[in-house]
């Protein structure tokens, strides 16, 4: 007998990887991102996700890493007020 399982996995609100994502994967294989979150109340944040052994990113990288979350913050306010901006 064959079966076959199909898994749906819904992420959270606001925990949708947005364009503006950062995405790593470390040595080990160990994988981060950061992406748009929009808060329950609709306050626009920050969304961190890593595998359960955490991931581990390089100082080279640091500068990099910095700079996308400013863009990843200035996505996610517009995200926060265009959703809370009236339907025409």
């Amino acid at each position: 007998m064959t079966h076959t399982e199909i898994i749906t996995i819904l992420p959270p609100a606001g925990a949708i990887p947005h364009p503006s994502r950062y995405s790593h994967s470390d040595e080990d294989g160990d994988r981060l991102l950061i992406s748009t979150a929009l808060l329950n109340d609709g306050t626009p944040g920050i969304y961190f996700r890593t595998d359960p052994n955490g991931s581990g990113v390089p100082l080279t990288d640091l500068d990099a890493l910095i700079a996308q979350l400013h863009v990843i913050a200035a996505a996610s306010r517009t995200e926060a007020e265009e959703s809370a901006a009236p339907s025409a």
